[in-house]
């Protein structure tokens, strides 16, 4: 009777043993996936609050499409950028990753229009920003002219 009642309590014990590394191993995957989405959620939410704009000039560029440059100010990121044209999907663009102080061009397909009328070119980045710029055809000047723009970042529940 002492034999089993020994093997019995090591088999028990052995069986503790295994479900307690499998339980460790578990809640350090759980707990790394954890520390990794948070530090992800706050590269994002950096990206955001750092995003910024300057120097937004607007060219043709061929007889139907207009060209848009600016110079990026905020963190660097990815450069993926959806381009929709008064509010319609125009292309996607991959820039590489925006650096700071570095100027971007990108064209917007189908965004000539020299009737004088109000334009939108809107710009999606990867971060969840986007920059919105309005512009008009000047006849008088034969030029377009970038009659403002504004930056735009989702403010999410914190």
């Amino acid at each position: 009777m002492g034999f089993s009642v020994s093997a019995s309590t090591a088999i028990i014990f052995i069986s503790f043993l295994i479900a307690a590394s499998t339980l460790y191993t578990a809640w350090e995957n759980s707990y790394s996936n954890v520390q990794a989405a948070r530090e992800d959620w706050y590269e994002l939410r950096l990206s955001q609050v750092h995003f910024d704009v300057g120097d937004v000039s607007i060219t043709a560029s061929g007889s139907s499409d207009v060209s848009v440059s600016f110079k990026y100010l905020g963190q660097t990121i990815s450069g993926t950028v959806v381009v929709l044209h008064n509010g319609t999907y125009v292309s996607s663009v991959n820039l590489g990753y925006l650096i700071p102080n570095n100027y971007y061009t990108i064209t917007v397909t189908g965004g000539a229009d020299t009737s004088g009328a109000i334009n939108y070119a809107t710009f999606g980045f990867d971060n969840g920003c986007m920059l919105l710029v309005e512009y008009y055809y000047d006849s008088a000047k034969l030029a377009y002219i970038v009659n403002g723009y504004s930056t735009q970042c989702p403010m999410g529940v914190s």
